[in-house]
Order: structure tokens, then sequence, then C-alpha cells
């Protein structure tokens, strides 16, 4: 920290982390250091494994692919560093650091929140107008579904981080967190951050208000469907679908759309390594272990190697 006309301005972050036992510290860093590997293997393989295999070349897949690099951008943006001040004991981060990884990751979640309801729709299309679903799903539709995604997630990134460092920091230092989540920086300001809660309560809120009810509006006409015809095809690729939207859309709720006051910084932890580390490394497998064309994929990959060799 730096002293200016009998005032400290604050340069970095001291990150708290989980706890400050060592040998706790120690145990975390060889729990978490497997899960962040298996994220960065199962994200990257599986949006590999949808660009490499042709069968694999349609809309579902594709957004799936998207998913893929969302989760693995919002876990590489917060595990790296969680992971090397497990190891280290202490960690710190300076302040442009940490607004680059609040707008990494505000970005990557809003934007998985959009591609989210996009999958509903596919989904929607795919099981209720099946013999439409070539005109209904175009490549082009496809990619500006993406692309909308992408703008909305850094539209917000770029809102919540921008503001959030417009504010002083002339007080502590001490982050009471593993990463620059908006609450935990907010609460440090020493100026007012109504209009920072009011953004992340408007900003959060609509998106996550209008995906999820349209993944719910998708799913409900769906189910509609399904009950009146009897076909339940298609309907493995929903439930991996939902379980994906239940745990994600549960945790992000709990901890953005709260009252001001409500934080509590053990709880809130244990929620963010939900989001951050544990549904991104989830995801690959649950989409993979309930799908039977990626299995096939998977397959054909590995047979075809062990041919060559």
């Amino acid at each position: 920290m730096a002293l200016h006309h009998n005032t400290t301005k604050v340069t970095e972050f001291i990150l708290l982390g989980f706890t400050s036992q060592r040998n706790l510290q120690l145990l975390l860093f060889s729990f978490f250091l497997p899960i962040y590997f298996l994220s960065v293997a199962g994200n990257l393989g599986l949006a590999i494994l949808i660009r490499a295999d042709r069968a694999l070349h349609t809309p579902m897949y594709y957004f799936l692919s998207h998913l893929a690099l969302m989760d693995l951008c919002s876990c590489c943006t917060v595990a790296p560093k969680m992971l090397l001040g497990l190891l280290k004991g202490y960690d710190s981060i300076p302040i442009p650091a940490c607004a680059l990884q609040m707008f990494s990751f505000a970005a990557a979640s809003d934007a998985e929140c959009c591609l989210l309801a996009a999958m509903a729709y596919d989904r929607y299309v795919a099981i209720c107008r099946p013999l439409h679903y070539g005109t209904a799903m175009p490549q082009r539709l496809c990619c500006l579904l993406v692309a909308a995604s992408y703008v909305v997630g850094m539209a917000s990134g770029v809102i919540h981080s921008s503001m959030a460092f417009r504010l002083p920091f002339c007080r502590a230092n001490t982050l009471d967190h593993f990463f620059c989540d908006i609450p935990p920086v907010l609460v440090l300001a020493c100026a007012d951050t109504h209009i920072n809660q009011f953004l992340l309560f408007v900003v959060c809120g609509t998106i996550q208000s209008i995906t999820l009810m349209a993944i719910i509006s998708s799913y409900g006409i769906i189910l509609w469907t399904v009950g009146r015809t009897g076909s339940f095809r298609g309907m493995s690729t929903c439930g991996s679908h939902l379980t994906v939207v239940g745990v994600l859309y549960g945790t992000l709720i709990f901890m953005y759309l709260r009252p001001d006051g409500t934080y509590a910084p053990q709880t809130d932890k244990m929620t963010s390594v939900f989001y951050t580390v544990v549904i991104p490394t989830l995801n690959p497998a649950i989409y993979s272990l309930r799908n039977s064309e990626v299995k096939q994929a998977v397959k054909k990959r590995f047979s075809s190697g062990r041919h060559q060799v």
C-alpha cells in the first residue's frame, strides 16, 4: 500500500482464502488440484471432440462446445490463483489483476446463463418441432445466439468490474475470500456502494430471471408435449441440461440476488466453490455419461487410436 496526502491507497488485496491452518490448506490443495485438472481435461477434451467429430456437428453440440469453453474460462480464472494461495499458505493480488479476474468470471458466468437458455430453446425445437428442426435452427441462428451470449456476458463483466474499481479502496486491504468476487470486494470500498449493489441486483437479476424463464418455458412445453405424445426420445439430454441448470442457478441466485448485508464469508466461500470449480468439472461428466452420441464418439476416437498404434 502507498501513502498519499495522509491517506492510504490500496494497491493490492490480501486474499484470506479458506483457512489459516497450514495442514488444512495443504489438505484442500491436494483435494482441489485433481478436480482442477479434471475440469481442464474434461472441458477442453469435450470441446476438441465436438470440433473433431463430424457426427457431433449439430446445433446441440455446437452449443455444448461453447459451454465447455465458458466452463474452462471460469475455472482457469479462479482455480490457479486459489491453488497457489493454498500451496504458499498466503496470497495477494494487485488491483488491476483483481479487476481482470472479476471481469473474466462475471463475463463467463452470465454468458453461460444465456447459452443455457439457447440450449433449452434448441431442445424445445428438436423435441416439439422435429420436422422443422433444420429450418428453425440454421447455423446462422446458432452462431448469433452464441455471439449474443458472449456479448451479454462481456457487457455484464465490464459493468460490474468498472463500477467496482471506480470506488476508492483506502481502508483495509484484506479480502475475506479466495478470489475477487463482486460482493466481498464491495465490502472493502470506503465509499457508498448502493449504486453497485443496485446494478448487481438489476443486471444479474435481469440476466438470470430472463434466461431462467426461457429455460422453464422451454422445458414446460417439452414436458407437456412428451406427456401428450408419449415420446421420450431426447429426454436424457434434457435431464442432463436441467441438472446443470438447477445447480448453477441455485448457487448464483443464492450468491448474487440476496439483500445487501446478508453475506456470510464462510458460507459464501463454500457456495463459490460450487460455481467456480465443482460445476465446471461436473458439466462434461454430466453431458458425456448421459449422452450416447458423445460416448460413441469417444469410443471411436480410442479405437482408431489403438488401430494406428
